[in-house]
């Protein structure tokens, strides 16, 4: 795309950026707005000590002014918009400000989809959402698209790519492949803009914290993966998220829908990953390659082929003494938790499992994550936090074979006290970081720090 196409929406603009963040994505779109003449204003309530990298990115820019540890109610009032971060809340008395003072409030994928389409630009947007399944999803269709040779672009929630930027590299017919959480899909509501192709993995409880309890506010901001497609555009559903649909959902649907079902695959294709879970997002990744004409020799080795994602059920490797370690960081919720110990549980039942998880609440029911832990794992270290002692309440009177911990490098080694050769480690969490770690990237990164280097020494 020209950048005399993109650079009129920001060039003299006066923007609040609302979260810098840590993560990158925040300072990649902070950075292009500034390449582009905006004026800026951005804010966080992070300190500059935990910002420093991300303010170090940002230190060339002299048309950004900040506003760190809080955020000032003048600096949503009188903008051209406010770009918000995840996780902030629409209720939050800033955006509430910024509503009330018709200032536009927008998500940095949102805002790229408005553009991309009042500039008539060609382009097929894939989008990809669902309570968990997302990312792996996402990632069996980013090796279709690679295999097939298909120009594309990665958008969306994708740790360390801003989505501003796409702007700067997209053509007449590109594709874009987007993991949108329910954040980024509330600016889907705001531009009411759907994906040409949208994929809906499942729904269930999840980031209930920040919905007060609610799961038909929560679903109303899954719902922008649909909602706003039209009769040419296609849905690509499982039969959970087809349900949810028909739950929630009292409108007509516009777009084709499309039911994925591994069983329609070619039975004599295998792969790597495995679970219930990953045959329901392998599947709906056959069907987006079949809509998108990728021949089907194509598909079959992109989808053969595919080891999965960093953190989502990963299979790290074995030790010489036989134990094996899994990184399944992002199962956040107790259901996906317990659906990967069973997964594992059905591919290797003669190992024993010691688990690493627990932490955080965000408003979940953990009585079928504490009965299937009391059945059948060996051992379990629990991070500390709202969530742990949720666990605790539903385990068996006297249960005694877990540890609350409060830091990852205290869990493994307790892990490792317990694990004996054919043994199976896993972090699985089922809740969410904040406490013991500043996120989930950072719980994750620990973990795959300590067994890599456990499997160096053994």
């Amino acid at each position: 795309m020209k950048k005399s196409h993109y650079e009129k929406y920001f060039r003299d603009k006066k923007i609040t950026v609302m979260g810098i963040g840590v993560l990158g994505r925040g300072v990649g779109d902070i950075k292009f707005l500034a390449s582009c003449g905006a004026n800026i204003i951005a804010t966080d309530i992070k300190s500059k000590e935990k910002l420093k990298k991300s303010l170090r990115l940002l230190k060339k820019y002299k048309n950004i002014s900040y506003a760190l540890d809080t955020h000032n109610i003048q600096d949503f009032k009188e903008r051209d918009f406010i770009l918000k971060g995840s996780g902030v809340s629409l209720d939050n008395k800033y955006i509430e400000t910024a509503d009330n003072n018709n200032v536009p409030v927008h998500m940095s994928f949102g805002l790229v989809m408005d553009i991309l389409k009042k500039e008539n630009i060609n382009i097929t947007i894939i989008g990809i959402t669902g309570s968990k399944g997302k990312s792996t999803t996402t990632g069996l269709i980013n090796a279709l698209l690679e295999e097939s040779g298909k120009r594309y672009h990665l958008g969306g929630n994708i740790r360390g790519i801003a989505n501003l930027p796409l702007l700067k590299h997209v053509q007449d017919g590109d594709i874009i492949l987007a993991e949108l959480d329910s954040w980024q899909l509330q600016g889907l509501h705001r531009v009411k803009i759907s994906p040409d192709i949208a994929v809906f993995t499942n729904f269930f409880e999840d980031h209930l914290n920040y919905y007060h309890g609610s799961m038909k506010k929560y679903f109303y901001d899954k719902s922008a993966i649909f909602k706003y497609q039209k009769p040419e555009n296609d849905l690509v559903l499982t039969s959970a998220s087809e349900k949810a649909i028909k739950k929630y959902f009292k409108q007509n649907l516009t777009p084709r829908k499309h039911l994925s079902r591994f069983k329609h695959l070619p039975k004599t294709w295998t792969y790597p990953i495995f679970g219930k879970h990953n045959e329901k997002n392998i599947a709906q990744a056959f069907t987006v390659g079949k809509l998108l004409e990728i021949p089907q020799n194509i598909i079959k080795k992109a989808l053969t082929e595919f080891k999965g994602v960093d953190g989502r059920f990963q299979d790290i490797g074995t030790s010489t003494n036989n134990i094996l370690f899994f990184n399944d960081n992002n199962s956040t919720t107790p259901e996906s938790t317990v659906t990967s110990l069973q997964s594992l549980r059905k591919k290797y039942p003669e190992r024993p499992i010691i688990l690493i998880g627990g932490g955080a609440d965000k408003e979940f029911h953990y009585q079928k994550m504490a009965k299937y832990i009391s059945r059948n794992i060996k051992f379990s270290l629990l991070f500390s936090g709202a969530a742990t002692n949720k666990i605790k309440e539903c385990l068996p009177e006297k249960f005694e074979k877990f540890t609350e911990t409060l830091s990852m490098k205290t869990a493994f080694n307790i892990a490792m006290d317990h694990a004996e050769p054919n043994s199976i480690v896993i972090l699985s969490p089922g809740a969410a970081s904040f406490g013991v770690f500043n996120n989930e990237y950072e719980r994750s990164d620990q973990y795959m720090k300590l067994v890599k280097k456990y499997l160096k020494e053994y």
